[in-house]
């Protein structure tokens, strides 16, 4: 903002901030009914506006490179660093700005008011490469349809105004695009599996499972046991995964790999044999990062309970990692590029399976081990120069020694049993 011929910048926030302490010092219980209601619209507009100057600041961010002034690689991480909050909301922003950039009057309107984040959402969302033109043409359409119509009856006005601009629909490779598979993470290491999968893919998936679930019936008939159809199509899935990520020879690598210290273990199965008198041990949902303190995790930091590994015994490799004095990690030098195996699985056991970048929400399956001192330029492939990075940042890293100064966590503990079984299924 300009003030007497000067530019304030962000002066105009400053105010916008100020505005909403005002607002919080209002007493609510003074308030009728109607004016309750007239504030909660207000204020459900004003979000709405918001919600657009954010998504166009974002765009200017982008195009400055903000993400260089705190050490990051993207505007998402940038913002995650600054205010803690969740990066997946800032790259959302930025996929809406580069939409709007073919739609202007779609950004007007989003300024205005008119037209809210849920309706352009739903606008990207529907539009492809067969259509882009004709949306673009039909801007005001679209504007004119969102004010008059309700909500809920959006998705069928823009699937009628499709079947006119595509009344064809995909071709299969174009289908093709669409088709994808995501694991979602739930509390308590819980899952869910969503997706779409195109005709060949979906025929032989549920073939197999149809086949699998078949044997899971008879064995559990014989065996007395009570089961939907649901739960052994459950069972099936995860048996045909395990049967096709079985390799044989050097090498191989397990499905699963389960944290749990000796402690832990020990306890647990103590109360298996007399749960009247024995107490379950009790596992930190948020565990310390670094070597200390009980652990009963997936590697990847998911806290599980200790009877999910009891259960997973039976058909586990044990394998025993024991730590020196209060916890610190013995140190071998490799002369090669790539970190062993026991070096990464150590590594993401310290960080609870998290990137040493403490703001990024890559996925666990994204994270590489990456040397703090740059392997080229002369530094050691040992425990102490490794750290878990996310493919992105350790790719935008590189050899530049000031880019991702990120460090790892302390490993030292004074916990007194050093030892923590790693079982593999």
């Amino acid at each position: 903002m300009a003030i007497g011929g000067v530019l304030h910048p962000n002066h105009d926030v400053s105010q916008l901030s100020a505005a909403v302490d005002a607002c919080f010092s209002t007493p609510l219980s003074c308030l009728s009914p109607e004016e309750t209601s007239d504030r909660l619209v207000a204020l459900t507009n004003i979000t709405s506006r918001l919600d657009a100057l954010r998504v166009e600041t974002v765009a200017a961010a982008k195009a400055a490179d903000v993400g260089k002034l705190n050490d990051q690689r993207n505007v998402a991480n940038h913002v995650a660093e600054r205010t803690n909050n969740d990066p997946a909301t800032t790259r959302s922003d930025q996929l809406l700005a580069n939409w709007l950039t073919d739609f202007p009057e779609f950004a007007a309107a989003y300024q205005d008011g008119t037209l809210t984040t849920a309706h352009l959402n739903l606008l990207r969302r529907k539009d492809n490469a067969r259509v882009h033109q004709q949306m673009i043409g039909d801007q005001r359409c679209f504007i004119q349809w969102f004010t008059n119509v309700a909500f809920r009856d959006l998705d069928e006005v823009v699937e009628r105004w499709l079947m006119g601009a595509d009344p064809d629909g995909a071709e299969p490779s174009e289908q093709l695009l669409e088709c994808t598979i995501s694991l979602r993470p739930l509390p308590g290491g819980l899952g869910r599996i969503s997706g779409k999968l195109d005709p060949l893919s979906f025929a032989a998936i549920r073939t197999a499972m149809n086949t699998e679930a078949e044997k899971v019936r008879r064995e559990h008939k014989e065996a007395g046991i009570s089961s939907t159809v649901g739960q052994r199509n459950h069972e099936a899935l995860a048996r045909l995964i395990a049967r096709g990520a079985i390799s044989t020879g050097p090498g191989i690598k397990p499905l699963i790999n389960i944290v749990i210290d000796q402690s832990t273990y020990e306890e647990t199965l103590e109360w298996l044999a007399d749960p009247d008198n024995v107490e379950l041990p009790v596992i930190d949902p948020a565990p310390e990062q670094g070597f200390g303190g009980r652990k009963c995790q997936l590697i990847d930091g998911t806290p599980i309970h200790p009877l999910y590994v009891i259960a997973a015994s039976a058909k586990a490799v044990f394998r025993r990692i024991v730590y020196g004095a209060k916890g610190r990690r013995p140190e071998v030098s490799y002369e090669s590029r790539s970190f062993p195996p026991w070096i990464s699985d150590l590594v993401l056991i310290a960080t609870n399976g998290r990137s040493a970048n403490r703001i990024c929400d890559a996925p666990f399956h994204w994270l590489q081990i990456d040397h703090i001192e740059p392997d080229s330029l002369g530094g050691e492939t040992t425990l102490a120069n490794a750290r878990p990075l996310s493919a992105g940042d350790n790719g935008w890293r590189g050899n530049d020694t000031n880019r991702g100064r990120w460090p790892m966590p302390d490993a030292g503990s004074s916990r007194s049993d050093p030892d923590q079984e790693e079982l593999e299924l």
